[in-house]
């Protein structure tokens, strides 16, 4: 009988298979009613039962896909976060790196945004928003990473007002790197800052680095802020007047963090 039937049918399977569920739901028909419903329910586990079973595990089998695909999800944005905290903290020691931090003096770096430049300071002040929960307080230094930018003035919830270098309230007590000889940096006009109250005796020479020495308490030493790029030695006066190269662009700001010090009693 089976020989005949893959004779009969040859490749035809799926036409094979639907003459012979016809033939049986008509045999079933034909059945007196006491046979009717065992043979239906004979037929039902041979032929329909085994399909039942496999939807079932294709249901299952797209569930444990739509989870995998959840949990693949969740474990790249796990990844993409431990990215985020290992590029911050490469960005934090390379900040300290460039502006000569060592780590016993555990300042803390306040990442900002910047907002908007100060309509009313266009050329020397800048405005930019933190955290909320974040303890700004006025003048406190700004960095990036090319050094020190300025320091902190008007302090709201989440925006501060940063008065820059090029600004001529924003004074910094500093000196030449190289030969130790102290000065004032200010601004005056133009791209460029002056180191003042230097004297005709003190060494200071052209391409020389200019760093923040620390004394009045606001800026903390060591802070880069540009290179020597004039000297000039007066017929009269008792100081030199030099012109410093500042590191930073102040008209390309972008990543800027506002330097918290320790406590006294932190230390």
């Amino acid at each position: 009988m089976i020989a005949i039937l893959r004779k009969l049918f040859g490749e035809n399977k799926e036409v094979g298979l639907a003459i012979i569920l016809a033939a049986l739901s008509f045999i079933i028909l034909i059945l007196p009613l006491s046979l009717k419903r065992p043979m239906a329910k004979y037929t039902y586990l041979v032929t329909l039962s085994p399909f039942q079973g496999a939807s079932e595990k294709l249901k299952r089998l797209a569930e444990t896909n739509q989870s995998n695909k959840w949990l693949r999800e969740q474990l790249l944005k796990r990844e993409l976060e431990l990215i985020r905290v290992r590029e911050a903290l490469e960005q934090n020691m390379r900040l300290r790196n460039v502006l000569g931090f060592s780590e016993r003096k555990n300042f803390t770096f306040i990442p900002g945004e910047l907002k908007q430049i100060d309509p009313k300071r266009r050329d020397n002040a800048i405005k930019i928003s933190v955290r909320e929960d974040q303890e700004v307080t006025q003048d406190m230094a700004v960095v990036n990473l090319s050094g020190l930018v300025g320091k902190t003035t008007d302090v709201f919830i989440n925006t501060v007002t940063v008065e820059l270098l090029t600004s001529p309230n924003c004074r910094v007590a500093a000196r030449d790197q190289n030969t130790r000889t102290m000065g004032i940096v200010r601004w005056e006009s133009g791209n460029d800052l002056l180191l003042d109250n230097v004297p005709l005796r003190d060494p200071v020479f052209i391409g020389d680095t200019i760093i923040s020495s620390g004394l009045g308490g606001l800026f903390p030493e060591g802070l880069p802020i540009g290179v020597v790029s004039d000297v000039d030695i007066p017929k009269r006066g008792f100081f030199k007047n030099i012109e410093i190269r500042p590191f930073v662009d102040f008209n390309r700001i972008d990543e800027l963090f506002i330097l918290k010090q320790p406590k006294e009693t932190d230390e």
